[in-house]
């Protein structure tokens, strides 16, 4: 079983975001995913909202797999943008923040592995921890850049939404 390195409580304050949705299945993202990165870190240079050091990038999930429909999930490839700095949506990209109190585990995987390590926050920690979930969406943070095969490992923090 995969196992975070750590768990963390963190509460983020309007993280402004820049984000590319798209419906379907996990595996029909999964071959869409590269080139919506590629289409926001684009969009991103265009506009000079990268930080170094300081841009995160994410894989938002919006709805429940248990719950609905393979042709009707909703994933987001996204990434975090100044809050200073006036943008406009254009296209398919998104403006939105994330604020509330998160439960974080912060993983060291490999490519098949993610899916573990989201088994492990939903099945091992939520049901044995008193914090309660709430209703917002659940998110990938990439600490490193996410491993390219299924040897290599990166980091990256797994956000559940809780109650305060």
């Amino acid at each position: 079983m995969i196992t975070p390195k750590s768990m963390t409580v963190e509460r983020l304050e309007d993280l402004k975001i820049i984000y590319i949705r798209f419906r379907g299945s996990y595996s029909a993202f999964r071959k869409q995913s590269r080139k919506m990165f590629h289409q926001l870190f684009a969009f991103a240079t265009e506009n000079d909202l990268i930080v170094p050091d300081k841009t995160k990038v994410l894989t938002i999930y919006d709805d429940n797999p248990f719950i609905t429909q393979d042709k009707n999930l909703r994933t987001s490839v996204a990434m975090t943008i100044p809050t200073d700095k006036p943008i406009e949506e254009s296209g398919e990209i998104t403006i939105s923040n994330i604020s509330g109190k998160f439960m974080v585990g912060h993983f060291e995987i490999s490519a098949k592995e993610y899916g573990d390590a989201w088994q492990y926050m939903y099945q091992e920690w939520l049901f044995k921890h008193p914090d309660q979930i709430r209703d917002a969406v659940p998110f990938e943070l990439y600490v490193t850049e996410p491993a390219k095969n299924y040897k290599d490992k990166s980091l990256t923090d797994i956000y559940i939404p809780i109650k305060n």
